[in-house]
């Protein structure tokens, strides 16, 4: 009797550290990986709620950087600038003589991440219509100052100015 006891002490035993303990400890790791899944399937779901507002947060910084490259445009974007002036000098009803970039070397503009860029602007003009397109410059998108200015008359056409103006925009210099 005590040896059927002792056997089946063994054998509960053996069992026990054999089968049970490997079975236990690979149900608590389960459990720790069970309890990671929820926690990323509960963020996952989390984060799949806020699609819409991801998407809308997207559009409105693509909205922000278009109209800060309007603002702050490459330096391709000289040509469509002297356009645009063009353009607003004859919406101003000002007669355009010469549009020229002003080449200008400055040290520090190399490791700043814009460059000024001034422009000659030679035209004829009254001041009603050098008004108006003082005003356009000052209402568009991009940034510009005019940095000088010099009315001279015209003998010829006493309502006509001769009409100089340094006009300064900014670029984006490109890798900056």
């Amino acid at each position: 009797m005590i040896l059927a006891i002792l056997l089946s002490l063994v054998i509960c035993i053996a069992y026990i550290g054999l089968f049970l303990k490997p079975q236990a400890a690979g149900l608590s790791r389960s459990m720790g990986q069970i309890k990671k899944v929820k926690a990323d399937l509960k963020a996952a779901k989390a984060n799949i709620a806020m699609v819409d507002s991801f998407k809308k947060s997207i559009t409105a910084y693509d909205e922000k950087v278009g109209r800060y490259e309007k603002t702050l445009p490459t330096e391709q974007g000289i040509p469509r600038l002297l356009e645009d002036l063009s353009n607003m000098a004859r919406d101003s009803n000002m007669r355009i003589v010469g549009i020229v970039p002003v080449a200008k070397e400055d040290k520090r503009q190399r490791v700043q991440t814009y460059q000024e860029i001034p422009i000659m602007i030679s035209a004829k003009s009254g001041y009603h219509e050098l008004g108006r397109f003082l005003a356009g410059l000052e209402n568009s998108d991009r940034f510009m100052k005019v940095a000088d200015m010099q009315i001279k008359s015209n003998r010829g056409a006493p309502k006509k100015h001769d009409v100089e103006l340094l006009v300064s925009t900014y670029v984006l210099l490109e890798g900056k």
